[in-house]
C-alpha cells in the first residue's frame, strides 16, 4: 500500500510539473533562507557558551559615581580579585585580565603585539583555554613569565614549534624592559569567545612592581569569578555591592555580577573603551532571527497556498477510491504522506541551496559559518520543520476531500469550501510581510548613507594617522619638522587621539561653578597645529601659542557643548579660569562641535590641551591625490627615527566607516533577504495566477468570442490580486514604521521617518506584483477561444 501511496503521490507531481517547481522551489528557497540566518542567530547567542562552567562564570562591575552621575564601567581595581576568593565562601575561582600592548623582540624578530593582556593564573582555570605545553598549575605563576596561543607560536617559532624542546623556557623581551619566560602555549581561542588574545603576561608582574596598578582606586582590570554550584547570583550580588568600601571606606562605588553568556550581547557600559574583547548587540540577533521567520513564514503560506488550490481538482479521484473501498483514512494518509514528500523535497533541495549560498552569507555577515551535519540541533530543527509544515499544509486537503461522498462526486452535486478567503488572506499576510522588509531595507540604507554624509565637523578627506612607538613619542616635533619638508604633505599635527572614538574623561572646575554642579569631560592633547590640519573652526578666542614642556602656562580649548554645559556664551567663555588635571589655565578659545565619537551617542564637552612631550599619534594632511607617495615617504621617515616599533598607519575616513560596520552589514543582509521574500511571495502570486487562469479557462474563451480584448482580460485576472497587494500594504505601514522608530532611536542622530519611503516600498510590491501577474493573464488572453471551448 506504501508503495501505491508513493506512486501515485510522485505522478501527481510529475502530472503538474510547474506547481511542483513553484511549490518545492519556494519552500526549498524559505527554508534554506531560514537555515543561514539561524546559523548566524545560533553562532551569536552561544559565544562563551563553550566553558564548562560557563553558567557559574560572571564579569564583576562597578558602578561609579563620578561628577555626580552612576556610570556603568567593566574595570575594576586590581587587588579585588583575591579578596573576593578569601571573604566570600559562594566564590570557587577567580581571574583577572588587564589590558596592555607592546613590541616584543625574540631574537632579530620584532613584533607590535595589541592582543597582549597581563593575566593570573586563576584565568585559565575559570574558562576553558587548554595548554597545548606547559603545566597549568604553575603557569602564571611567577611575575616575568607568559604563555602564548598556538598561532603566536607559529609566528614567533615557525610552523614545526612543537619540534622544538626549547620553546618553553625562551625568553621574550618586551618594550626593551623587561624578559618574560614562555612557560605554555595554549591552543587558539575559539572565534566565539568574547576574550580574544595572543599573549598572556603574569599577573604576579602588577602585584610586584606596579604600586599603582595595585591600589584600590587603579581601576584598569577585568575580574571574573566563578560561583560555587547552586549559588544563587542575585544574593550573592548584594552581598559583594559594598565590599569596596571594606578596603577602602571612602570609595562611593558599588559592585554588581554581569553573566559570562550577557557579555558579548549585552554589554552596555559608559566607557567602552574600558570594555574589552568582541562585543555585539542582541538587538541585531532578534532582528535577524526575525527576518529568518518572516522569510520561512512566506515560504510556508505559499506553499500552503498553492497545495489548498490545487487540491480540489482531485475530488473525482476521491470519489473514484472510496467507491473502490478506500477508507477515509487511508485517503487522509496519502495526502498528508504526499505533503510530507513535497516537504522533504523541499529540505534536501534547500540543503544544497544553503551550501551554494554560505560564501556569500559569511562574506556578508563577516563570520566563518558552516553546516555541521554531526550536530543533533540541525537534523532535529529540519525533522521537526518537516512534519510542522507538512502537518499544516497537508491537513485541509485531507480532512476535507476524504469526507467527500462518492455519488455526490460523480453527479456533481456537492457543494465545499473553496478555501478563497483563506487563500486571499494568506497572500496579504505574505506581501505584508514582504512590504515592511522593503521599508525597513529602505530605511536602515537611508541611515547609513545619513552617517556616511553627515558633516562631523572636520575633514576627514586625504587625512591619514601615524602611531609614534617607541623613541619617536619623545621626538614627535622634529618628526613633524620633517614631514612638513615633503612634497606631497599638506599639514601635521601630533595629538593623542585619532578623531575615532574619542575617550579619556576626567572631571573639571570651572570659574562660576555652581556647588555639586559636576560633570565629566573628555580630553584631548593636541599641538597648535591640529585645528588647520583636520579643518576644524575656532569660532571665538585665539589657538594655543608655541611653548616648550617646561612652561606651566596653561591654556585649554573647549567645544561649544562645554562652553554650554559651564554655564557660558561662546564669548563669555573666553580667559575664564578652569583646572584640569590639578594644572590650573584659562580658556583661550571655542572651537565649533565636532563628531569624536559615532552618531548613536550626542556630542559630549570636550577639552583640548597643549602639553609638548605627551603625543603617541601624529596627523597627516596629504595633497590630493598624492597619497600613496605620502605613505612611502612617511615611512621611511619612521625607520629613520623608530627601527624597533613597526611602522602602523591607517586612513581616518576608513576608520570612520569601521564604526558603522555592523550596521552596514545588517543593511546588505536584510536587503538580500527581503529581495528573497518578495520572490517566494511572486512564485506564489505566479502560481495562483496559473491556477485561476486555468479554472476560468471557458469563461476567458467566452469573454474573448464576445469580444474582450487582451487588455480587458487582463485586467479581469490581475485587479483580485492587485487589490490584495494594496490592502497589504496598507497593513504593513504602520508595522514597518514601528519597527524601524525603536531602530532609528539607538541613533542620537538620525533620519526622519518620511512618506515616501512607504510609497515607493508600496510602487516596488505592486509593480513586481504586476509583472508576475501579467505573465500569466497575458498568456491566458492569448490563448485561441476555440481550443477554449471545444472540450472540458
Amino acid at each position: 500500500m506504501l508503495q501505491n501511496y508513493l506512486k501515485i503521490a510522485v505522478r501527481n507531481l510529475w502530472r503538474s510539473p510547474l506547481f511542483s517547481v513553484l511549490n518545492i522551489g519556494g519552500l526549498a528557497l524559505g527554508i534554506g533562507c531560514c537555515l543561514l540566518i539561524a546559523l548566524y542567530v545560533y553562532d551569536e547567542w552561544n559565544y562563551d557558551r563553550f566553558h564548562t562552567n560557563a553558567n557559574n562564570i560572571y564579569r564583576v562591575v562597578e558602578k561609579q559615581t563620578q561628577a555626580g552621575e552612576v556610570y556603568d564601567v567593566a574595570v575594576t581595581p586590581g587587588p579585588l580579585a583575591p579578596t573576593l576568593k578569601s571573604d566570600f565562601p559562594e566564590v570557587v575561582n577567580v581571574g583577572r585580565l588587564g589590558k596592555w600592548s607592546g613590541i616584543v623582540k625574540h631574537g632579530k624578530q620584532t613584533f607590535e603585539e595589541n592582543s597582549l593582556y597581563f593575566a593570573d593564573n586563576g584565568l585559565l582555570k575559570l574558562f576553558d583555554f587548554p595548554l597545548l605545553k606547559g603545566n597549568p598549575n604553575t603557569v602564571l605563576t611567577g611575575p616575568d613569565e607568559l604563555v602564548m596561543t598556538e598561532a603566536a607560536a607559529i609566528k614567533y617559532f615557525g610552523a614545526d614549534w612543537q619540534r622544538n624542546p626549547n620553546v618553553l623556557g625562551t625568553l621574550l623581551r618586551l618594550n626593551n624592559e623587561r624578559d618574560y619566560k614562555v612557560t605554555g602555549i595554549l591552543k587558539n581561542i575559539p572565534p566565539n569567545s568574547h576574550l580574544q588574545f595572543d599573549i598572556l603576561l603574569s599577573f604576579k608582574n602588577i602585584e610586584l612592581f606596579d604600586k599603582w596598578g595595585y591600589q584600590w582606586n587603579s581601576n584598569n582590570y577585568h575580574t571574573y569569578v566563578q560561583l560555587r554550584e547552586g549559588t544563587v547570583a542575585s544574593a550573592f550580588n548584594e552581598k559583594i555591592k559594598k565590599h569596596i568600601q571594606r578596603y577602602k571606606p571612602s570609595a562611593e562605588t558599588t559592585l554588581c555580577l554581569q553573566p559570562l553568556t550577557d557579555i558579548y550581547l549585552r554589554s552596555k557600559f559608559a566607557f567602552n573603551t574600558d570594555n574589552w574583547g568582541k562585543r555585539s548587540d542582541i538587538f541585531y540577533v532578534k532582528l535577524f532571527g526575525a527576518v529568518g521567520l518572516i522569510v520561512l513564514l512566506i515560504a510556508c503560506i505559499n506553499f500552503i497556498n498553492l497545495s489548498t488550490a490545487r487540491s480540489m481538482r482531485r475530488a473525482r479521484e476521491v470519489g473514484v477510491r472510496k467507491t473502490m473501498g478506500a477508507y477515509r483514512w487511508h485517503l487522509i494518509f496519502q495526502f498528508l504522506g504526499e505533503s510530507l514528500l513535497i516537504v522533504m523535497l523541499a529540505v534536501l533541495a534547500s540543503q544544497v541551496l544553503a551550501q551554494a549560498l554560505m560564501p556569500v552569507f559569511n562574506e556578508l555577515s563577516g563570520k566563518d559559518l558552516t553546516l555541521n551535519y554531526d550536530a543533533w540541533p540541525l537534523w532535529l530543527s529540519l525533522l521537526t520543520l518537516t512534519l510542522l509544515v507538512s502537518l499544516v499544509a497537508g491537513i485541509y486537503p485531507a480532512f476535507l476531500l476524504s469526507s467527500f461522498q462518492p455519488a455526490k462526486v460523480f453527479k456533481r452535486v456537492f457543494s465545499v469550501p473553496t478555501g478563497k478567503v483563506f487563500r486571499q488572506s494568506l497572500v496579504i499576510g505574505q506581501f505584508a510581510l514582504s512590504v515592511a522588509l522593503i521599508v525597513c531595507t529602505l530605511l536602515i540604507y537611508r541611515q547609513l548613507q545619513y552617517m556616511q554624509r553627515k558633516n562631523l565637523g572636520f575633514d576627514k578627506s586625504q587625512l591619514l594617522y601615524v602611531r609614534m612607538g617607541g623613541a619617536l613619542k619623545q621626538k614627535a616635533a622634529q618628526f613633524k619638522e620633517e614631514l612638513l619638508k615633503q612634497s606631497g604633505i599638506e599639514a601635521a599635527a601630533a595629538t593623542t587621539a585619532t578623531l575615532v572614538d574619542v575617550g579619556n574623561e576626567s572631571n573639571i572646575t570651572w570659574e562660576g561653578q555652581q556647588p555639586k554642579d559636576e560633570f565629566l569631560i573628555t580630553q584631548v592633547n593636541v599641538d597648535p597645529d591640529f585645528l588647520s590640519t583636520v579643518g576644524m573652526k575656532l569660532v571665538r578666542g585665539e589657538n594655543f601659542r608655541k611653548k616648550t614642556a617646561a612652561d606651566t602656562n596653561w591654556t585649554y580649548l573647549i567645544n561649544e557643548t562645554a562652553a554650554r554645559r559651564m554655564g557660558y556664551t561662546n564669548q563669555s567663555a573666553l580667559n575664564k579660569r578652569v583646572e584640569f588635571w590639578g594644572m590650573k589655565g584659562r580658556i583661550a578659545g571655542v572651537i565649533r562641535d565636532f563628531h569624536f565619537r559615532p552618531l548613536s551617542v550626542p556630542i559630549a564637552p570636550l577639552i583640548l590641551r597643549y602639553a609638548p612631550g605627551d603625543f603617541f599619534t601624529m596627523l597627516v594632511k596629504t595633497r590630493p591625490g598624492q597619497a600613496q607617495q605620502a605613505i612611502q615617504t612617511i615611512s621611511q621617515l619612521y625607520t629613520q627615527y623608530e627601527k624597533e616599533t613597526p611602522f602602523k598607519f591607517g586612513f581616518i575616513d576608513q576608520e570612520l566607516d569601521k564604526q558603522y560596520r555592523r550596521e552596514q552589514r545588517t543593511g546588505q543582509i536584510v536587503l538580500y533577504f527581503s529581495g528573497f521574500a518578495i520572490l517566494i511571495s511572486c512564485l506564489g502570486l505566479f502560481g495562483l495566477t496559473a491556477f485561476t487562469a486555468e479554472q476560468r479557462t471557458k469563461e476567458i474563451g467566452v469573454r474573448k468570442v464576445l469580444g474582450a480584448s487582451v487588455v480587458n482580460i487582463v485586467g479581469l485576472l490581475s485587479k483580485d490580486f492587485l487589490k490584495l497587494v494594496v490592502i497589504a500594504i496598507i497593513i504593513a505601514t504602520p508595522l514597518a514604521w514601528y519597527a524601524m522608530h525603536e531602530w532609528l532611536q539607538s541613533f542620537a542622530y538620525k533620519i526622519t521617518i518620511e512618506w515616501w519611503v512607504f510609497v515607493l516600498a508600496g510602487l516596488l510590491a505592486v509593480g513586481i506584483a504586476l509583472l508576475t501577474i501579467s505573465f500569466q493573464s497575458v498568456k491566458a488572453a492569448l490563448t485561441n477561444p476555440v481550443k477554449s471551448l471545444r472540450t472540458e
